[in-house]
């Protein structure tokens, strides 16, 4: 299936190193704006050197030979290349978040279905062998009680924001901030498990920049509520656990899963969790592959209603904290 990758940041690398373990996956092209820094990411992918370079997502789309696309542009930037994609005719693999909004959101999935082409948002967590592992663990804990989800991560972005530049993680105008970019993660995972809440209530740092730093947002369901924590602005031991009446499940990196243990009240300790694949997005990518053979309308792990109730969260989140992107204010 021929690819192309739109956008040469470092989650792009990831994803390419990944992708070349599959049998079913040809880099047909890179996006960029500029054929310099398409070559400079083809430089470190030896084996896809032979790659085309597009400079715009109209010639992405102008190309008949393009069967999928993966986007991994700035996330302003989503919403209207998803739907152009979409509308030429390409299945679309959308970085999370998928959009700046619910209403972007709710634009690409009717792209997707009006023009009969898949498109799936691009979480590598629901996909990961650990948390199917985690789905089976969860009724050793009894009747689940709370979730708190934590991912606090010092940008390194964040000492040039303090210096004065602008770099596009902290800024609006990208769709930027802590909690689309870090609290997605225990966020994602959470409603993944539980489903969407029946509230939400956020609090947290706003930069001057107009985004937030850092915060927590809890999510309060009929019997049991979810805390989830993240910020870019402070270190985190990022453990994440989920307790319920009988133990708990304790969760290493919870944007990869990479160990989960359960610890029963006792004190009695199960490790739950796999050897950890360092090619971790590949099984995202296999998803997505494997949807589109199946010509199935979208993924049976990160469903659109997922999707959906993942961005609603956000976009109360985001209210309650200030946080205001220009597309918020955009009618279209």
């Amino acid at each position: 299936m021929n690819f192309v990758i739109v956008g040469t940041n470092f989650i792009s690398d990831t994803l390419l190193a990944a992708a070349n373990t599959l049998s079913n996956f040809n880099l047909y092209g890179i996006c960029s704006r500029q054929i310099s820094s398409g070559e400079r990411f083809l430089a470190n992918h030896p084996t896809n050197t032979d790659a085309k370079i597009f400079t715009s997502i109209d010639a992405v789309c102008q190309d008949e030979q393009v069967d999928a696309v993966y986007i991994a542009a700035p996330n302003s930037l989503h919403s209207a290349y998803a739907i152009q994609c979409l509308k030429a005719g390409k299945h679309v693999l959308g970085e999370k978040p998928s959009a700046a909004n619910s209403r972007q959101l709710a634009a690409i999935l009717t792209a997707a279905k009006q023009h009969q082409r898949l498109y799936m948002e691009a979480m590598m967590t629901t996909h990961l062998p650990n948390f199917a592992h985690l789905q089976a663990a969860l009724k050793k804990i009894g009747t689940p009680r709370k979730f708190i989800g934590q991912f606090s991560q010092y940008s390194s972005r964040y000492d040039k924001y303090k210096n004065g530049e602008r770099p596009n993680t902290f800024l609006p105008e990208f769709a930027n901030g802590a909690l689309l970019d870090l609290g997605i993660y225990p966020l994602y995972l959470v409603i993944a498990l539980w489903g969407a809440p029946r509230s939400v209530h956020a609090s947290g740092v706003l930069l001057e920049s107009g985004v937030d730093g850092a915060g927590d947002v809890l999510l309060n369901y009929p019997d049991r509520q979810a805390v989830i924590s993240y910020s870019k602005i402070s270190q985190g031991e990022n453990i994440t656990e989920i307790q319920g009446e009988l133990g708990r499940i304790r969760i290493e990196a919870v944007s990869q899963l990479k160990k989960v243990e359960f610890i029963a009240n006792n004190g009695h300790k199960e490790l739950i969790s796999t050897e950890f694949d360092e090619h971790f997005m590949k099984y995202e990518l296999e998803n997505f592959i494997n949807t589109i053979e199946q010509n199935q309308g979208e993924s049976s792990v990160n469903t659109h209603q997922l999707s959906v109730d993942v961005m609603q969260v956000l976009d109360t989140a985001r209210a309650q904290l200030g946080v205001v992107y220009p597309a918020d204010l955009s009618s279209e």
